[in-house]
């Protein structure tokens, strides 16, 4: 009997229902409870921005249009709903000023924001509310990818207690419904290939709509999909091909108006995006190792991670538990391309494989040939992630095979069920924890600035309205709220307050800086400094001989 029929005939035990739904319980608690603890951080904050209709140059003329010293809580209005601004104003704000971000999460966003609030726990909410269907919809794949209740059940249970999978059900970003968008349509697909009908095709059509409308890498999902059924179909030109390309060429259509948005603004999403387009590493295995590494924290995450974007080995943690998780990760990718080889007649294994493996490889093989970081960030590696829990909840399956002649496969299966549910949990409590999570790439920054600030006495921050300034301008209005703020372009020179005994920059190459480095009456200390210069805090504080 192979592994397919013995996950068919096995049926998952009481015990096993009762365990999962009390880790459900729990991750549910997790999900909804300190939604405002976490900082505020500033992609998060251009969610709100975009709520609140207005637009990336409305923020910039607040900056460049006064002169002298303004409040911080003039930015208020840029973190709140606008009554005279609706749902229009919000995808305004994105066809204006952040085109590579389909429409879809923030208008659900907006409407949500205007019956829960738009405070950062409010906003954050909804993300926690859509975290939840992950459950039905990874039981569903799991039943079409095995034809298994228990691999659906033991999936369930590690999409639970798993930190990424909390994280993200956190932020107030579009990822989470990414997730289950990845999952549903994949799920729709299969099923709409075992049962061809015009309802199922359409539901496949209609949750690629849905993905596309809010990630542009759901093309990346649609090639991983097209791929399987041209190998399925033995590249001929059958009926389910035929459906497959119908359905497929009925969502690119639908989506046709935003990729024709995303077209005309090319230029202002490449500008927005390019910081993952520069070559950080330099050596290519330094790369797959922080990779490799960054895969064992959908299952187990201390916060270890120090940098997100300039990243080395070394920011990854200790060593030992750096080199850990490395060998951890090619154990598992190994053992899903063992699986792939010694099963290739079977289905579900070449589907997980594409999924998972296609959209990570294209990024991982592009970023070493023409530099940057993309493979790196863990809301570009979720379809990858989703796979290898469903690819480990079915190694766990393993446990409850009664028929499984091999003892001892079963009870290394039941041992590492137990390690990887106790790692979750272990995880998830120093999230509940933690007042940042180190893929929120600005959070120290800001943390360090909030601190800094409302422990000074006269403190006066010197910003400009580049982007990357502004958002963490909009994170600090949060909880500095009485910060005075001062504009200066970057080529002009400052007039220096006299009033203001501590002089604030976060960042070090503006005419200004400079101008202040060579002031005597002026001492600079630098605070912190991010590895992506000219990033960084600095005090400039009077009344000291430098």
């Amino acid at each position: 009997m192979n592994q397919s029929q013995l996950l068919t005939k096995t049926n998952p035990p009481s015990w096993l229902k009762i365990l999962v739904i009390i880790f459900m319980g729990l991750s549910i608690f997790c999900r909804f409870t300190n939604l405002g603890q976490k900082i505020y951080s500033s992609d998060e904050n251009w969610t709100s921005v975009a709520i609140s209709g207005h637009t990336l140059d409305e923020l910039k003329q607040e900056v460049s249009q006064n002169q002298g010293i303004i409040p911080i809580s003039n930015f208020d209005k840029y973190q709140h709903i606008n009554l005279d601004r609706g749902v229009a104003d919000t995808v305004n704000y994105l066809i204006t000023s952040d085109p590579q971000h389909p429409p879809l999460y923030y208008v659900m966003v907006r409407l949500w924001a205007q019956v829960f609030g738009d405070s950062p726990a409010g906003v954050r909410s909804l993300s926690a509310v859509i975290s939840l269907l992950i459950f039905p919809a990874v039981y569903w794949l799991c039943l079409e990818l095995f034809d298994s209740a228990v691999v659906g059940w033991l999936a369930m249970a590690l999409i639970a207690v798993s930190p990424l999978q909390l994280y993200f059900a956190q932020e107030a970003r579009q990822y989470t419904l990414w997730m289950v968008e990845i999952i549903g349509s994949s799920a729709a697909l299969l099923r709409a290939m075992k049962q061809e009908n015009k309802i199922n095709w359409a539901l496949y059509s209609l949750s690629l709509v849905l993905g596309l409308y809010t990630h542009l890498f759901t093309f990346l999902i649609m090639i991983s999909h097209g791929i399987y059924v041209i190998i399925q179909q033995q590249f001929h030109f059958t009926k389910t091909f035929i459906n497959y390309l119908i359905s497929t060429i009925a969502a690119f259509l639908i989506f046709l108006p935003w990729l024709l948005v995303f077209i005309t603004h090319l230029q202002t999403a490449l500008a927005l995006t390019s910081g993952f387009g520069i070559k950080y590493i330099n050596n290519p295995f330094e790369l797959i190792a922080i990779f490799l590494d960054r895969v064992t924290r959908i299952f187990f995450d201390l916060n270890f991670t120090t940098s997100i974007i300039l990243a080395r080995f070394t920011d990854e943690g200790s060593l030992y538990y750096s080199i850990t998780s490395l060998i951890f990760s090619l154990i598992l990718i190994i053992y899903s391309l063992f699986l792939l080889v010694r099963n290739y007649q079977n289905k579900a294994y070449l589907f997980i494989f594409l999924l998972g493996g296609f959209p990570s490889l294209l990024l991982m093989v592009y970023d070493i040939t023409s530099g940057g970081s993309r493979s790196l960030q863990v809301r570009y590696q979720l379809p990858l992630y989703l796979c290898l829990e469903i690819t480990v909840a079915y190694l766990l399956s393993f446990a409850f095979q009664i028929l499984q002649e091999q003892l001892w496969r079963r009870k290394i299966a039941q041992l590492l069920m137990v390690l990887f549910l106790l790692a979750g949990l272990v995880s998830d409590v120093t999230f509940f924890q933690a007042r940042s999570w180190w893929t929120q790439s600005s959070s120290r920054l800001i943390i360090q600035t909030i601190q800094t600030m409302n422990k000074s006495e006269s403190p006066l921050l010197v910003i400009n309205n580049a982007p990357i300034n502004l958002g963490g301008i909009l994170a600090l209005s949060h909880y500095s709220p009485k910060v005075p703020l001062l504009p200066v372009a970057d080529n002009e020179i400052m007039q220096i307050p006299e009033n203001y005994h501590q002089i604030f920059f976060i960042q070090n190459n503006s005419r200004s800086f400079h101008q202040m480095e060579q002031d005597e009456k002026y001492a600079e200390k630098a605070i912190i400094v991010l590895d992506i210069p000219p990033g960084g805090l600095w005090e400039f504080e009077k009344g000291q001989q430098s």
